[in-house]
């Protein structure tokens, strides 16, 4: 027997990061559309210690209205599947599980490319493995504009959607805070997992992306603390909080402005902790890379101009926080859980696309890229 839902949602658990918070905020916006829901938590390879537990968050969807968790092996079919993570499905999965739908879509939280050229992830791969697990015919969404570019590398022989299948937020759990700018000084600072990728490869970069002062207050939530104080960068000057010490909303609404530059060696996919400080009215300050993703909404600059820039913002507080206040407008119009319903149906007609418009890798490099990939993996690498 078959059991027939309206849409399947399929994860690994242990994720936790924005992988879940995204699969956690699809899941809540289908659940607020009447939809009934087909939930299947499976355990891959790329989250090979069993000592990581589930994410609390991903298990809370369970109770959500119109959701079931499937065991796995239970036949199941729906319009319409989506799967989180590439690199669950290529790092493979132990679970076999008849599934069926008429679009099945790869939610792509991640670029195949790292920043060095390297591949992490073979998309054409990854596809064909669902397909031995779960039965599934699959189709690429991107999370951004910068990861489409990446996966285009490999067209023809993968199709990606039409529209980009970017995070969504239940913006109610992401209030504005207290107005910006408002005293003598400023607060500035970022949240985020403790991962020393997310953060400057020098202590220069470090120090000058936050700088600290007699009217500048630096906080932190989420910081590895030992990994930049290896790097040579000086902390002592910075209030930093462990993650969870504070919620994420109480970190943010305690900041005048969000301040992220990260390593060259990441790739970032989305910026989720961005569309967070945004959405609750603070100023965004951004690494250049981020503009492939949010356009103009922010303002971009290198660590070494945030302190150039932190004074032409304190000049004119009126500005920032006009910037800030449309920034806040236009987070909610992309990415509210109100536009899931209207995103559900255009991707019912989304013919998908094999176009290679816009490609970051030429034809050659990337059949050189997934010869060095196998290699690797041959060699266990």
């Amino acid at each position: 027997m078959t059991d027939s839902f309206d849409v399947l949602v399929v994860g690994d658990a242990r994720f936790q990061g924005g992988t879940t918070a995204a699969m956690a905020a699809d899941v809540a916006g289908f659940s607020a559309l009447g939809l009934k829901i087909g939930l299947l938590f499976v355990r891959s390879a790329y989250l090979d210690d069993s000592r990581d537990p589930p994410n609390p968050a991903a298990l809370a969807l369970a109770d959500l209205p119109g959701v079931t968790q499937l065991v796995p092996g239970t036949a199941a079919r729906a319009p319409i599947a989506f799967l989180h993570h590439p690199l669950v499905f290529f790092r493979g999965i132990e679970e076999r599980s008849p599934l069926a739908a008429e679009r099945a879509m790869l939610v792509a939280h991640h670029a195949p490319f790292r920043a060095d050229g390297s591949l992490e992830y073979n998309p054409i791969a990854t596809l064909r493995r669902i397909r031995s697990r779960l039965g599934l015919s699959v189709r690429i969404a991107p999370v951004s504009g910068a990861v489409r570019r990446q996966l285009q590398s490999f067209a023809p022989l993968v199709r990606l959607t039409g529209e980009d299948w970017p995070n969504v937020f239940d913006t109610e759990a992401w209030p504005r805070g207290p107005g910006i700018l408002s005293g003598p000084g400023v607060t500035i600072g970022r949240h985020g997992r403790v991962d020393g990728l997310k953060w400057p490869g020098t202590s220069a970069e470090i120090m000058a992306t936050l700088p600290a002062g007699p009217d500048i207050h630096v906080r932190v939530l989420g910081c590895p603390r030992d990994d930049l104080e290896r790097r040579g960068a000086d902390l002592s000057h910075w209030e930093v909080l462990a993650f969870g010490s504070e919620t994420p909303l109480d970190f943010l609404h305690s900041l005048d402005i969000f301040v992220y530059h990260y390593h060259r060696d990441l790739v970032e996919a989305f910026g989720r902790t961005v569309a967070e400080a945004a959405l609750t009215g603070r100023y965004c300050l951004l690494d250049p890379r981020l503009r492939a993703t949010f356009g103009e909404v922010f303002d971009y600059c290198t660590p070494s101009e945030v302190e150039a820039a932190l004074a032409r913002l304190r000049a004119d507080p009126e500005a920032a926080r006009r910037r800030a206040e449309a920034g806040a407008k236009e987070m909610r119009a992309r990415y509210g859980l109100g536009s899931i319903g209207a995103r559900l149906e255009r991707l019912a007609t989304d013919a998908g696309t094999l176009s290679r418009r816009g490609a970051d890798a030429t034809v050659p490099r990337t059949l050189r890229k997934l010869a060095g990939l196998y290699r690797r993996d041959r060699r266990g690498v």
